[in-house]
């Protein structure tokens, strides 16, 4: 994750001392699909929970707040969805536990774009986040092999998952990132992190890689 965090940095510092700016990149509006990989960091002594891997889709729109210089608001939403799979089976039978979640993410954030040419642009971000956790379940298969059972239950039920393992329905955090234009395609990195827990002692980073086209 530090890595992550790095590489992103160095990315918005380049951009940043590009001295070939210009200021006629224009506001844009497009379609995002993304692979995200979500860290969960559970603030428990030895306990490891695993990390989720999913995709969103989304629609972004970028408006311009100066005149003399590229700067941009940029909002918008996606859907994001994710899973992880847990195994504590053994010689003795299986024990999976199988998570899938369903958000509705709407980011705000500020944008600076350096045009290099006709063809290419850097957008360097960062901003704000709100999610709406629309959906978390989990399927647990437990057994010796031949005679498993199946249980699931929703983890925003208190009665299932108990008081510390409830999750909260709405998130907020902060994010940053940059994106590279190439026409009207564009690729990019983010990482995001949530400012409250998911659920106790849980928080939520997320690193995720884009791809989009501008209308």
């Amino acid at each position: 994750m530090k890595k992550f965090k790095c590489l992103v940095a160095a990315m918005l510092l380049a951009c940043s001392t590009v001295s070939f700016a210009q200021s006629d990149v224009e506001a844009w509006k497009g379609i995002r699909f993304s692979y995200d990989h979500t860290f969960v960091n559970v603030d428990i002594d030895d306990y490891d929970a695993e990390d989720y891997n999913g995709f969103s889709v989304g629609y972004e729109h970028a408006f311009k707040v100066a005149k003399k210089v590229p700067l941009f608001i940029q909002t918008g939403g996606s859907l994001n969805f994710a899973r992880c799979s847990e195994d504590f089976s053994d010689e003795y039978g299986k024990d999976e536990y199988k998570t899938t979640t369903l958000g509705l993410t709407i980011p705000v954030n500020l944008v600076y774009g350096v045009k290099i040419n006709e063809t290419l642009a850097i957008k360097p971000y960062t901003g704000f986040y709100f999610r709406v956790n629309l959906m978390s379940k989990t399927k647990n298969e437990f057994g010796p092999d031949g005679d498993t059972e199946t249980e699931d239950w929703s983890n925003f039920d208190k009665d299932e998952v108990g008081e510390d393992g409830q999750w909260n329905r709405c998130q907020v955090g902060w994010q940053i990132g940059a994106t590279l234009d190439i026409s009207k395609f564009n690729v990019g990195i983010g990482y995001a992190l949530d400012f409250n827990e998911i659920s106790e002692k849980t928080k939520l980073g997320i690193f995720a890689v884009r791809l989009g086209y501008n209308f």
